[in-house]
């Protein structure tokens, strides 16, 4: 009981240090990206402050709303404050400190109380077995709990990257994330199903076109999709928590278990798993994928995102309006 007990604490402090680590680094990778841009656009020596701040508005986007707009009165303090910092812009150093809502990655967590990760738990396992992929030979096939997510959801309720890069690298918002805790747990565990049902689960068909192709997989949710937004809003990754195993051979032995895993994949039907960021994006814990996904500026392609910026803000497109609920 003990030990089992010392693996729960150590799970909990893994995941907390994990969520900071993950925290600090986009934050100071970010801050260092617009920083870079900022000194190439003044080593332009432009003569106004007009024309620095054009150039730097293809990697910020702002909000483009204004702090009298009605609309504000019911916004989240974070949206609040980063409408009226981009307000006050009137130079292109202003950006070096301006705030951004997701300049940090993470959205705060919403599930605090261990009785209802407990019920969390029960209820995704639930569904799950309910509409796990199966066959005649393995009808007893359980789906174990995901208590690794439960954990994260503790600390984090999801994982965004502000993109200013153009990247369309997919969030990460697991079944959970938007749920509210109320005094009616009875009432919280029916809306927490229907979520998962309408929301989250995918159908065996699309989990098969999307998965990586060595993987063989039970069930899945998808978790999240990158969208290019000017690029005609179509998506460029998904990001997957699903339970499965290796189905080739592999020198580590673990990858043949059936385990919860998380996996991003390019959202076009083609060969997955496809390198990203220097490895195959599939995870053997959340753990793992938080340090990979706040690995970006180590494997930064400016060309890369010249081209995108290009296509992104030339008149061959038109810009496609922000949806608010993804903010």
């Amino acid at each position: 009981m003990e030990s089992t007990a010392q693996t729960s604490a150590d799970a909990d402090e893994n995941m907390r240090l994990a969520v900071e680590r993950f925290r600090t680094k986009m934050e100071a990778s970010n801050r260092q990206f617009l920083q870079d841009r900022i000194d190439e656009i003044e080593a332009k020596n432009l003569s106004t402050e007009e024309e620095k701040l054009e150039k730097m508005d293809v990697y910020w986007s702002s909000l483009g709303i204004k702090s009298n707009d009605p609309w504000m009165a019911t916004a989240p303090p974070e949206i609040v404050r980063q409408a009226r910092e981009e307000e006050n812009v009137t130079r292109l150093a202003d950006y070096s400190s301006l705030y951004h809502h997701q300049m940090d990655g993470v959205r705060p967590p919403k599930l605090r109380t261990d009785e209802w990760r407990q019920m969390y738990l029960d209820t995704v396992q639930k569904v799950c077995n309910g509409v796990a992929f199966r066959d005649e030979a393995d009808n007893d096939f359980e789906v174990l709990p995901c208590h690794e997510l439960a954990i994260f959801l503790k600390y984090a309720s999801e994982i965004v990257d502000p993109d200013f890069r153009y990247a369309g690298m997919a969030h990460f918002q697991p079944p959970g994330a938007l749920s509210k805790e109320t005094s009616d747990i009875s009432k919280d565990r029916e809306d927490l199903t229907a979520d998962l049902r309408r929301y989250y689960l995918w159908d065996e068909s699309f989990v098969e076109a999307y998965k990586h192709d060595d993987l063989e997989v039970r069930v899945g949710f998808k978790t999240g999709n990158g969208v290019k937004y000017k690029l005609g809003r179509h998506d460029i990754w998904y990001s997957m928590y699903l339970y499965c195993r290796r189905d080739e051979e592999d020198s580590d032995q673990s990858h043949k278990y059936w385990a919860w895993r998380v996996v991003v994949s390019h959202a076009t039907i083609c060969d997955n798993p496809m390198t990203v960021y220097g490895q195959k994006p599939r995870f053997d814990s959340i753990v793992e994928f938080l340090d990979w996904y706040s690995s970006w500026l180590e494997h930064l392609d400016m060309d890369k995102i010249r081209e995108d910026v290009h296509l992104n803000c030339s008149d061959e497109w038109d810009p496609a309006p922000l949806d608010w609920a993804d903010t």
